[in-house]
């Protein structure tokens, strides 16, 4: 293979996702491009109709991001077909495995583990997992509070109330874990992810620090 075949590769790789997808959800190529106008960045049905018989040679950032939105489907997975092969030609020349070339690209798989930039992917990886503990505690909180407050039962009330006072500590307990992982991360010059609704008063309070 020429380097030059190696782009057309990869566009192929996204029209052929884009097709199954696309069929998989009885969507025609004009149902297509209305969503994608109605995300605001239109794509031609012509323009879909050329990528996937071949007569498109590229694909630009913007169009994938969009596509994959509109599909349902993380854009990775038009780039990288999980499951349908072995291995890829990630690179011009360069073949692995389907799961490194993945790997390669979200930054689970980097050769310098403490290069700057897999550390700031760890960094963001570690306040995600916060958050998401944050988030299932609170809900246990919540649905003990239901609980308790359905129990007709004075024992059966009293227990859940037990219960919610220790998810209410386990919650406290991980949103200073969170607290805290955002103060190191602005103290490396790191400018946070926006929190969910549910933890918004985290940033009102950080702002006023």
């Amino acid at each position: 293979m020429t380097q030059t075949d190696w782009p057309s590769k990869v566009t192929a790789r996204v029209a052929d996702a884009l097709r199954a997808r696309r069929k998989e959800l009885g969507l025609s190529a004009q149902d297509v491009t209305d969503a994608c106008a109605a995300l605001g960045y239109p794509i031609p049905r012509t323009v879909i109709a050329n990528l996937e018989s071949g007569r498109r040679a590229s694909v630009d950032v913007a169009e994938l991001l969009v596509l994959a939105e509109v599909l349902g489907v993380p854009p990775i997975t038009m780039l990288f077909p999980l499951g349908a092969a072995p291995t890829i030609e990630v690179l011009p020349g360069r073949e692995v495995s389907m799961w490194d070339a993945v790997a390669w690209v979200t930054g689970e798989l980097w050769e310098a583990p403490e290069a700057p930039a897999q550390a700031l992917l760890n960094m963001f990886r570690e306040h995600g997992i916060l958050v998401m503990v944050a988030s299932r505690s609170r809900e246990r909180g919540e649905e003990k509070r239901r609980e308790a407050a359905l129990a007709r039962d004075p024992e059966h009330r009293a227990k859940f109330l037990r219960m919610v006072a220790e998810f209410d500590r386990i919650h406290a307990q991980d949103i200073q874990a969170l607290r805290d992982w955002r103060a190191r991360m602005r103290e490396q010059e790191v400018v946070p992810p926006a929190l969910p609704d549910e933890f918004a008063y985290l940033e009102s309070s950080e702002s006023a620090q």
